[in-house]
């Protein structure tokens, strides 16, 4: 009896055809959601997003697991508005795939439209983790140092910055930012060391280009001590806003403050600031002179007084005693003897009750010995006769300093925005920014 025998290469060829046909239905059933999503995705771009979230719904019920789809679906939900279905659909996404950067900025955007920010800024460090393209990278770091510095986290966005620098050493951005915020927490060797990193490549930019970088610069050797390197650098951001910011710093600056607070007798406020200007320039001429005053108010005045109360007894012209009395009260005022200042404003006041100077000294002598209801019942009365918009403004800055002291905010913020426009204007913006009234103090100041 013969065998039949079947040929091997009858069997493999309905079995590849098998093989062939299972690979076929397999990859077909893997896309078969393709043309739905590739519909969404040419209605999203036109716009149609509430069409286009039909398709890609036709999509994901074909291929549950397809992240693409679940994306495209979150930013037209997003678009429209659908912001808790968007949140839904982008965490689906995540949690299909864990490194998908656009997922992880999509997320921080809807958070930052929920006003949830620290939610917003662990999805942009996520992005950061994996994201590839470094300047993309730098930027989501960028984009959580600046949101953290709006709130005044000033030491945590330093730290995050940190990251950024460390993947990116020499981004012009990130070592200014970094400067910046290392002046801000006290770091000036870390501000200065970025600063100078970085000088290679701004010294050849445009002065309005590089001002920002020798601004910090010129900030970490101010505060530092060294205030020659610190003019050298300032030298090269002498444009606005860095004018005004650099005059700030400057001894010109410190004695106007210095001269305000002389005026009121608070010696040593004023002694404070006049030091601080001869400390940033050690000639500078006003400094000394203010210097020279404060210490002639520490010296005995009695001898003068008895020579010039010997004088208004004797003197017959109305005008002349009147000059003499105010300076009487003036030397009573700066030995401290607010009884005897009082007892001679009081033979002032009989011969002129409306003289601006006795007023001023007067009110001076109230807020100096603790009577500061007083004080501001007199300026107050004051302010209503007609007297010179200089005397106005002194006033004002003394009720404000008056305000201070009974802690009236209301009172003190009154007189310090009325005396921002003279010539106390410097301690005006001091004693506002110490009673976090910037926004005031801008408002005021918007049109000069």
């Amino acid at each position: 009896m013969t065998k039949s025998y079947t040929p091997m290469k009858s069997i493999y060829i309905p079995f590849l055809f098998l093989c062939i046909f299972l690979i076929t239905s397999q990859v077909s059933a893997q896309h078969e959601g393709l043309s739905y999503y590739v519909d969404g995705e040419n209605l999203r771009r036109a716009g149609q997003h509430d069409k286009a979230i039909l398709e890609f719904n036709k999509a994901i019920q074909r291929e549950p697991a397809n992240y693409k789809y679940l994306y495209s679906k979150a930013v037209s939900e997003f678009q429209t508005r659908k912001i808790d279905a968007a949140l839904n659909s982008v965490n689906m996404v995540i949690k299909i795939k864990d490194d998908f950067v656009s997922a992880y900025v999509l997320a921080a955007k809807i958070h930052q439209s929920k006003n949830e920010i620290d939610r917003a800024l662990y999805f942009y460090d996520q992005a950061f983790k994996y994201e590839e393209d470094m300047d993309k990278k730098v930027g989501y770091k960028l984009m959580i140092m600046r949101k953290l510095t709006e709130k005044g986290n000033y030491k945590e966005a330093y730290e995050k910055l940190k990251d950024a620098k460390q993947v990116a050493p020499q981004n012009k951005d990130v070592l200014f930012y970094y400067a910046k915020l290392s002046n801000i927490l006290g770091n000036y060797e870390e501000a200065k060391k970025a600063i100078l990193e970085l000088e290679i490549n701004i010294k050849s930019l445009k002065a309005e280009d590089n001002a920002k970088y020798y601004f910090e610069l010129g900030l970490a050797y101010y505060r530092l001590d060294d205030f020659d390197k610190a003019r050298e650098a300032w030298a090269k951001s002498n444009i606005p806003p860095y004018i005004d910011k650099i005059a700030k710093l400057g001894p010109k600056y410190f004695c106007n403050v210095a001269l305000a607070y002389y005026k009121f007798y608070e010696n040593d406020l004023s002694k404070q600031y006049v030091s601080q200007a001869v400390k940033v320039q050690k000639d500078f001429p006003l400094a000394h002179v203010l210097l020279a005053q404060l210490s002639k108010r520490t010296s005995n005045h009695a001898t003068t007084i008895s020579h010039y109360e010997a004088a208004v007894k004797n003197e017959k012209d109305v005008n002349k005693r009147l000059t003499i009395y105010d300076k009487i009260a003036d030397l009573y005022l700066e030995s401290n003897d607010f009884e005897g200042c009082l007892k001679t404003i009081s033979e002032a006041l009989l011969i002129r009750a409306d003289d601006t100077q006795a007023l001023m000294t007067k009110a001076n002598a109230l807020y100096k010995m603790g009577s500061y209801k007083e004080a501001v019942d007199l300026i107050q009365v004051t302010l209503k006769q007609r007297i010179d918009e200089s005397a106005r403004t002194d006033f004002y800055f003394l009720m404000g300093l008056c305000g201070k002291k009974l802690g009236n905010k209301q009172m003190a913020k009154e007189g310090f925005v009325s005396a921002l426009r003279s010539s106390l204007k410097d301690a005006a913006e001091m004693e506002l920014r110490e009673m976090k009234e910037v926004a005031e103090l801008e408002k005021a100041t918007e049109n000069e």
